[in-house]
Formats: C-alpha cells, sequence, structure tokens
C-alpha cells in the first residue's frame, strides 16, 4: 500500500480537497481518501490531479519529430513533406521510436491514448505498453470505386490490433476532402455503437478550397501524385462540418482541428478558463470519449487513474503557466 499526502488534489469527483492523503495500491488502485496527512505517509508538494488521457495520437509517426518543417507550404507542402519523410527510416527505427514516444507518455503522466494508425507496426509496441490504447484505424481514399477494398482492408487491420492486445480498436475517417460519402457511408456500417469516432476537420484554407469547388493547392497534389479525385463532390458553400456532420451516427466524435493545442497553450491565451476546467479537458473529458471512465478520469476509490503531481503551481491559485512540471507519481 502506498500513502500521499497531498497538499490540493483535483479529484474530477466533486470539489477540489485540501490537505488529504490517498492510499493506493500497487496496481494503482485508489483505496481510500483520507482528510488530513499521516505521519507515514509521502509528503509531496503541489497539485495532485488524474493522469492525462491523449485521444489524438500518431504513434507510428514518432520518427518523424523534428523532421517536418512548420508552416512549409500549408497542408499541400505538409502532405509533401510526410510523404517525403515517413518511409525513410527502416522497421528497426520506426519502432524503436515508438517505444520512445510510448514511454515518455507514460512518464509524463499519460494513462491512455486514442491513436491513428494506418499500419501494424504500432501493435508491437503497443502490445507491451503500460498505457491503454484505442486504435483508430484511419481510412481515406477519395475513388469511390475503391471503398469496398479500403474498408475491408481496415477491417483486417482492425482485427490485427485486437488480436495483438488488451486495447481496443475501430474504423475512423480520415478528413472531408480524403473520404467521399461511399466511403464515410460504408465505415459508419461496420463500427459499433459504442466505438469513438475522429476525424480531422478544417484545418487548413488548403482543405476547404479543395472541399468548396475542388480547387487550389490540393489538386496540384492529387494531379503531381497522379491521385484520381474526380470522384469527389464539391460542398459548395457548405463548410465540411454542415456537409457532413448530418452523415454521422450518434457516436462520441472527436473533430480535430490541430495537434498542437495543449492546457499550457489554453490558459496561456484563454486565461479565464478556470483550472478544474483545463484538468477536465486534459482527464476526465478524454475517458469519457474513449469510454473508459470507469477506470481513468477521476481519482475516487475503486478506479486506477494514475497520479501525476503538478509542481511549481501556487495551491492556493493554481494556474498551468509555462513553469509548471509534470511528475507521474502512480
Amino acid at each position: 500500500m502506498l500513502q500521499y499526502n497531498i497538499p490540493l488534489l483535483i479529484t474530477n469527483d466533486g470539489a477540489a480537497l485540501s490537505y488529504v492523503c490517498v492510499s493506493v495500491l500497487p496496481d494503482g488502485t485508489i483505496t481510500e481518501i483520507a482528510s488530513g496527512f499521516r505521519e507515514d505517509a509521502v509528503s509531496l508538494k503541489g497539485v495532485v490531479i488524474p493522469g492525462f488521457v491523449n485521444t489524438h495520437c500518431h504513434l507510428e509517426l514518432s520518427h518523424l519529430k523534428n523532421e517536418i518543417r512548420p508552416n512549409a507550404g500549408g497542408m499541400k507542402g505538409f502532405i509533401e513533406q510526410l510523404l517525403s519523410a515517413r518511409f525513410q527510416a527502416d522497421e528497426a527505427a520506426q519502432i524503436n521510436s515508438m517505444h520512445n514516444a510510448d514511454r515518455e507518455m507514460w512518464e509524463e503522466g499519460i494513462v491512455a491514448v486514442g491513436d491513428i494508425s494506418n499500419f501494424s507496426r504500432s501493435n508491437s509496441v503497443k502490445t507491451k505498453s503500460k498505457i491503454y490504447y484505442h486504435t483508430f484505424i484511419e481510412l481515406l481514399g477519395l475513388n469511390p470505386s475503391f471503398a469496398n477494398a479500403i474498408v475491408a482492408k481496415g477491417l483486417a487491420l482492425q482485427q490485427e490490433f485486437l488480436n495483438g492486445s488488451m486495447s481496443t480498436a475501430s474504423l475512423t475517417p480520415h478528413a472531408p476532402y480524403s473520404c467521399p460519402t461511399e466511403l464515410l457511408n460504408l465505415i459508419f456500417s461496420n463500427i459499433n455503437v459504442g466505438d469513438p469516432l475522429s476525424i480531422h476537420m478544417q484545418e487548413s484554407l488548403d482543405e476547404l478550397q479543395f472541399c468548396k469547388d475542388k480547387s487550389g493547392p490540393l489538386v496540384d497534389f492529387f494531379k503531381a501524385n497522379k491521385i484520381s479525385f474526380e470522384g469527389f463532390i464539391p460542398f459548395g458553400e457548405e463548410s465540411p462540418l454542415q456537409k457532413l456532420l448530418p452523415l454521422f451516427p450518434k457516436n462520441k466524435l472527436q473533430l480535430v482541428h490541430n495537434t498542437y493545442t495543449k492546457v499550457k497553450c489554453i490558459h496561456k491565451h484563454f486565461p479565464s478558463i478556470p483550472f478544474e476546467v483545463l484538468v477536465k479537458a486534459a482527464t476526465v473529458n478524454g475517458a469519457a470519449f474513449l469510454g473508459m471512465e470507469s477506470v481513468f478520469g477521476k481519482i475516487k476509490v475503486g478506479l486506477k487513474p494514475g497520479l501525476v503531481l503538478l509542481e511549481n503551481v501556487n495551491i492556493h491559485q493554481p494556474q498551468f503557466h509555462d513553469h509548471v512540471k509534470c511528475k507521474r507519481i502512480q
């Protein structure tokens, strides 16, 4: 049994608690939250919150860290860089980078991840990981005539992940500009009621221009790479969100606008958002989206949320400023 004296505890299960002692089993299960400090407990300095939940990750692209130049030609430039660099590293190097990224996430307090996968290579990493993964099998293809083949390949990949680990997996579409209606409908007919959905949505002007009238830099990219887009029907004046949202089932849906949103960044630009609201956004909200709120997201007796210590925080007025450090304690 491990016990921690905590000056300020954010449980996500009621009001914040001051000066409490939390008891935890070696497997991470919370057994007691008691008022007051205990002499034989480990005393911490700072704020303790549940483990983080990262709902949008690309583990299989870990080897591209620091390899993609930002603001280099919009969405077209980003895709060109990605495709050029993605397969340069050999399999061993890619797997090693994934192991490093997985370990880094664990050490920084992440307990659960929604991970985008196009291939099965990350499966060996997830099988050995301490982190819970839900794998989104991301499907794309502009030619409607290939929709059946794309989904069949996706279902086979999904089964590989389900056979390889204790985590979960489901199909999901890539983005409005890469998934015609035929493909979307096939994806939606091959998911379960409880499966979460994730889609990149309105991330760039290039994407919006292509979706509106099939023009702009993405057209140049498709032509240069001999990718047929004749079957794509433009949305006109409707935004991708307006056009596609009615097609989606009632499953939990994550709209990914970018991959750089972090609590420190949000606090910097929107300091009026309460600290506990940001904590929920980084923990229990993600757990609920992945359908794992019965395990993660709340510091509550019987759950295994993970415990993360936020150092350099004023417990009387906590904020996610630039000097906050995260340290996993359980």
